[in-house]
């Protein structure tokens, strides 16, 4: 019952959300995907209560940016105190562009091309070069070149393979620990992570360690359906000190609460 009862909040608040901003290809493009699993939206500028973006045709982006889509995660995040925010898998890059909107300092790690790309012109569209960064590589345990396999419906779900292939894309991963020395982060920020990377969150853990020891601030929004939520603690636990809490069916929070 109560599983229904958040279906009907959540498809109400998307119906909210598209009548709001008079985005009815939207709405029905929603409806059209619900039925037969395929996308049919035509792309183009795009206007949610997230901001402006502009979106592919025959995607699920107009989705993505809409604030209902992970409402518990937006939720989440609201009632969090932060200063910058850091979306690892930024897809759209919508989570930075929503939150520079509200001030906060946003670095974007996106490293498949055509999504940075769109997360570039989503910056400009919004006027948030002074609060949005985004960086074209992924994060991982180590310095890389691998490959994407590309979902072109559902971008936010193309997910590193082995070799490359029919629809495959090479991308570069670097680890938070080589490259965070140039963000211009202090002690005193408060940083809010959010990490959604098909499968790779352990190693982008494992990548991650030195920051996450030398800053004393620190949230982690773990996405664990394919990596697991025991995995991703475990590597945690051998980290820092974590304090760990659910969000909603495939989400987790970690708040550092000390060092080893």
């Amino acid at each position: 019952m109560n599983r229904l009862l958040n279906r009907i909040e959540v498809y109400s608040l998307y119906l909210f959300e598209y009548i709001k901003h008079g985005e009815l290809p939207s709405l029905i493009h929603a409806f059209l995907y619900m039925f037969t699993r395929k996308s049919f939206h035509g792309g183009g500028k795009v206007k949610t209560s997230m901001g402006s973006f502009d979106t592919r045709k025959g995607t699920l982006d107009f989705q993505y940016i809409n604030y209902a889509y992970e409402i518990g995660i937006k939720r989440f995040v609201e009632r969090e105190d932060f200063t910058v925010f850091m979306d690892i898998g930024a897809c759209l890059g919508e989570y930075c562009i929503w939150l520079g909107r509200k001030g906060k300092t946003c670095l974007a790690f996106e490293p498949v091309k055509p999504s940075f790309d769109m997360i570039q012109r989503n910056i400009s569209l919004n006027g948030l070069e002074k609060n949005v960064k985004a960086y074209n590589y992924g994060l991982g345990s180590h310095h890389a070149t691998e490959y994407f396999q590309i979902n072109h419906t559902n971008p936010g779900a193309s997910k590193r393979v082995d070799k490359a292939g029919s629809d495959t894309m090479k991308f570069e991963v670097n680890t938070l620990d080589e490259v965070y020395s140039g963000f211009g982060l202090t002690q005193n920020d408060k940083v809010l992570i959010k990490i959604d990377v098909e499968g790779m969150e352990v190693e982008m853990l494992e990548g991650a360690r030195k920051f996450l020891q030398n800053h004393p601030n620190i949230v982690l929004i773990i996405e664990e359906k394919l990596s697991g939520e025991g995995a991703i603690r475990k590597e945690l636990n051998t980290i820092c000190k974590f304090e760990y809490g659910i969000i909603d069916e495939y989400n987790i929070y970690a708040r550092k609460i000390g060092n080893l």
